[in-house]
């Protein structure tokens, strides 16, 4: 991946931690994650000895890092390291004060000495980085015995089926034939007749006019029919209401609104995108725990489906020493 993509990635990711998100899943728990995911952490957390020194790979907004403040309180000792320029909101140095974030660093060249850590984990994150690389520098950082928990996402999850879906209507939003162009089409005539001011061209008025409908019915349309309409109603919300509020002449400052929401949703779709590109399947999975089996001979590489009510959510993945082990401490 080169310095442009990283800027990009960079760049997107940042915008949307910055909304105070907690999770990868705009549509998840925005508290912190529940069901399946909540206790494979907590179970994942508990056997780990105390004190120990912990690693949370790809933090985001630092949910992990929160649990782990949640449950231990002062005693919590965690370095939280994301891709993005993350500052969690919840986050205060005074009051978390073993709960420590480092913005803009790749998961392949982590800023830690070797064996500085009791355990590592990461919850939506690993899979995003070049998974060689990046398990050879947490194995690198992790002392001998310390054990390693990963949260990935499912190339067959219920998140992915909604992303894949997603990236159809982000196809659409801003296609030729989307709600974003139509809208760009219609505001300048809008801004015009409130100013009382004729239309040039009335054919062409009428003409964008009726495009900007059609677009509207279209997005009803796919809207009903969708197993996950959320992004078409947030659209349809959002660039209406800019369209709608079009005042007399405003036509350049609406105009700088819309691009600033087509900006978005483009941010928005390149999340979804690594999402869905970055799932793992069985194989890939499988390769990884081979690559983990190799690295760690005699340890335990435990991978899972972790399911709810409303299907698979994710793969998990633990390896630690057989007997359930206990991070080397010292």
């Amino acid at each position: 991946m080169g310095p442009g993509e990283d800027n990009e990635r960079r760049e997107a990711w940042s915008s949307y931690w910055s909304s105070g998100r907690l999770h990868s899943c705009a549509s998840g728990d925005q508290d912190n994650y529940g069901g399946a995911i909540a206790q494979f952490w907590r179970t994942f957390l508990e056997r780990l000895p105390s004190p120990a020194r912990l690693l949370d790979l790809a933090t985001g907004n630092g949910p992990l890092p929160r649990l782990v403040w949640e449950l231990h309180k002062d005693a919590a000792d965690i370095d939280a390291v994301d891709l993005a320029d993350v500052a969690p909101a919840w986050h205060s140095p005074s009051l978390h004060r073993g709960v420590r974030f480092h913005r803009s660093v790749r998961l392949e060249v982590l800023p830690f000495a070797d064996a500085s850590f009791d355990g590592a984990m990461s919850q939506f994150g690993f899979e995003y980085a070049r998974r060689a690389p990046a398990l050879a520098e947490c194995l690198r950082v992790l002392r001998p015995r310390a054990p390693i928990a990963l949260v990935m996402h499912h190339a067959g999850s219920v998140l992915v089926a909604v992303g894949r879906e997603e990236l159809e209507h982000h196809g659409w939003l801003a296609g030729d034939d989307g709600l974003v162009e139509a809208a760009r089409g219609v505001i300048p005539w809008l801004a015009q007749a409130r100013a009382g001011i004729p239309a040039g061209d009335a054919e062409r008025a009428a003409r964008a006019r009726a495009r900007y409908n059609a677009a509207m019915q279209a997005l009803a349309e796919r809207a009903q029919q969708s197993t996950a309409p959320d992004l078409l109603l947030e659209a349809r919300q959002s660039v209406h209401g800019l369209v709608a509020r079009v005042p007399a002449g405003g036509a350049d400052a609406t105009l700088q609104s819309l691009d600033a929401y087509a900006g978005e949703l483009a941010r928005a779709r390149l999340r979804t995108a690594e999402m869905v590109s970055h799932a793992l399947d069985a194989a890939q999975l499988e390769d990884l725990r081979e690559r983990l089996r190799s690295a760690r001979p005699g340890q335990a590489v435990d991978c899972s489906e972790l399911r709810q009510a409303e299907g698979v959510v994710a793969w998990s993945l633990v390896c630690a020493p057989p007997d359930g082990g206990e991070a080397s401490i010292g």
